[in-house]
């Protein structure tokens, strides 16, 4: 597998899981939901957010503000691309980023990368098939009948 990991930008493409598929519109929203519900969770004594545990990072006596949070995972997957040739597998990279200042600023970025890399058209393509169309010929005109 190569390592080019490309944005996702059409909504309307498919990402297949082992079970379950969605619109990348959908999982966007999904994984928006999902990443605010455990980061708006009460703590184990009930006064907090986990998402005010990370509002602050303290390092000795020196307190770091902290205006974002992001998280990272890569999952293997399936795509099927509007006008693509079909189901390709490979690996989706998500990345969302959450503000702490800003309820509404929560972003979730998409991008694939395919396990085997699509293999561009050579212009050397036509004159192969040329060469090899007149060896093919070449040998039927030499056999006698």
């Amino acid at each position: 597998m190569n390592n080019n990991f490309t944005p996702l930008t059409c909504d309307d493409d498919v990402i297949l899981f082992e079970k379950d598929t969605f619109k990348i519109s959908r999982l966007k929203e999904l994984l928006a939901t999902d990443m605010n519900n455990k980061l708006y969770q009460k703590t184990h004594n009930g006064q907090y957010s986990v998402i005010n545990s990370f509002s602050k990072a303290s390092i000795g006596q020196e307190s770091i503000k902290v205006s974002e949070i992001q998280f990272h995972f890569i999952k293997s997957c399936q795509i099927l691309r509007i006008g693509g040739k079909g189901w390709q597998k490979g690996k989706l990279k998500i990345q969302v980023s959450k503000s702490i200042i800003n309820d509404n600023l929560d972003k979730v970025y998409l991008e694939f990368c395919p396990d085997e890399p699509d293999e561009p058209e050579s212009p050397l393509d036509d004159i192969r098939k040329m060469i090899s169309d007149t060896a093919i010929s070449n040998t039927l005109k030499n056999i006698p009948c």
